[in-house]
């Protein structure tokens, strides 16, 4: 449990990554043979899903787009892409996975890849990320709810974006805090909404804020 939360109970970045692992639907990158799949672990039949899987290079330009249909029985893993790179590729760029139903994005995952294989040397020429947020701040009984959009306003990705809980004054961690997604990655001129839950109980009496970690 400890690789999940820490002793002040801050979510770590592996929560995030059992969260999304967890899905009963879920789209992933087989590296090993190159192939992207769709995993049904309990979500019974559904049909008429599309996958897609974008190819970014480094500055966050997408350089190929791949999308399959597909159905997507309960207890099945279906592969449904063979992955094949553009030769203008990056040294180090990124996999964006979507799974959808309409309009409804079931599952989402996003990953790093190297074209030499776990050699990720060439993401420390990326310059410092600019990122601008905005967060409402709503009361409900016991249960504050503060909802942040988050924009790159920078010209290159920006990995790895957290956000934490604080109090307004102090400054001072708001914990627990429950996150819907953190450890995140936003490509340049991109926006996400992060929803963010506190106890009125652990924010001591000042009024909750979101900041960037």
């Amino acid at each position: 449990m400890w690789q999940t939360y820490d002793y002040f109970f801050e979510p770590t970045a592996a929560y995030y990554g059992c969260k999304k692992g967890s899905e009963p639907l879920h789209i992933q990158w087989n590296c090993a043979n190159e192939t992207i799949e769709v995993v049904n672990y309990n979500a019974g039949r559904v049909a008429g899903l599309t996958a897609s899987a974008e190819i970014l290079n480094m500055d966050g330009k997408r350089v190929d787009l791949k999308s399959a249909t597909l159905d997507s029985d309960e207890d099945s893993t279906s592969t449904c892409i063979n992955m094949k790179y553009p030769a203008e590729v990056s040294p180090v760029h990124f996999l964006r996975l979507a799974l959808s139903r309409g309009s409804e994005t079931l599952s989402s995952n996003f990953y790093m890849r190297g074209v030499q294989q776990n050699d990720f040397r060439a993401i420390r020429q990326l310059p410092a990320p600019k990122l601008s947020t905005a967060t409402t701040v709503l009361r409900k009984g016991n249960v504050w709810e503060l909802s942040t959009r988050v924009r790159n306003t920078g010209s290159s990705p920006a990995l790895m974006v957290r956000l934490k809980a604080v109090r307004s004054k102090t400054g001072d961690r708001i914990l627990p805090a429950i996150y819907s997604d953190n450890y995140f990655a936003l490509m340049p001129a991109e926006t996400c909404t992060i929803v963010t839950q506190v106890n009125e109980a652990d924010t001591r009496g000042e009024k909750p804020t979101v900041v960037l970690g």
